[in-house]
């Protein structure tokens, strides 16, 4: 026969648990509540001329993550350049083929030298370089005796961009952008699934980083 004290214990958990099936999806993982940064992104109604711009690789600066993370932002950053329809940005095939006919490379570590001389080389005005700062996950929850868990995640994303003007090679902008996107989750004795590295999430998050420094670029960028 239970005791009293290991009956309300079970009581508690029981609905602990119904709750977390009630939040299960599919396959037995947990709905997550999600938050985002807000994204404060202008009109894009632009019309005048097309402004020549070149967007280089941006660097990885975190460790653990290799090129590709700095080049995905790079990406992302040339797609929101020209659903604007304010600049016209160079394609990157042909792009490399040039540099590589020069020997220069295609990186965000290039120097600002190097950087007007790309841009001359294609007509451009304006020569963006970049690097990821912050690309990863930070957790934070508390558990309740090894019988639930209640979980927090953050995908978190940070870029700093810099343009440079061919025709002067100052540095004409200079900001960072960030993105944070996050979740939570409850585990009862086992059940619930919490959740794993999330790649689509953490891509979200390096978006809303792009957006959030894209919205200065467009207005600052004339």
């Amino acid at each position: 026969m239970l005791k009293k004290g290991n009956g309300f214990l079970l009581v508690g958990l029981l609905a602990a648990f119904l709750f977390a099936l009630g939040c299960a999806g599919s396959g037995g993982e947990t709905q997550k509540d999600e938050e985002g940064t807000p994204r404060t992104l202008p009109a894009y109604n632009y019309s005048g001329k097309k402004i020549p711009i070149v967007v280089m690789d941006f660097d990885t600066r975190v460790p653990g993550h290799g090129y590709r993370v700095g080049q995905g932002a790079s990406d992302m950053l040339i797609t929101a350049l020209v659903k604007t329809k304010k600049y016209r940005v160079y394609e990157r095939n042909k792009l490399k083929s040039i540099m590589k006919e020069q020997k220069l490379q295609m990186s965000g570590a290039v120097d600002m030298s190097t950087a007007v001389q790309i841009g001359k080389l294609v007509g451009a005005k304006y020569i963006v370089t970049g690097a990821v700062t912050e690309f990863g996950i930070k957790q934070s929850g508390a558990q309740g005796g090894g019988y639930f868990s209640v979980g927090k995640k953050a995908y978190r994303a940070t870029v700093d961009v810099r343009v440079v003007s061919v025709k002067t090679g100052e540095i004409v902008f200079a900001d960072t952008g960030s993105g944070i996107l996050k979740s939570k989750s409850v585990t009862v004795l086992g059940f619930g699934g919490g959740e794993s590295f999330d790649e689509k999430k953490a891509s979200e998050s390096m978006r809303m980083a792009i957006d959030d420094v894209m919205s200065r670029m467009y207005i600052e960028l004339n």
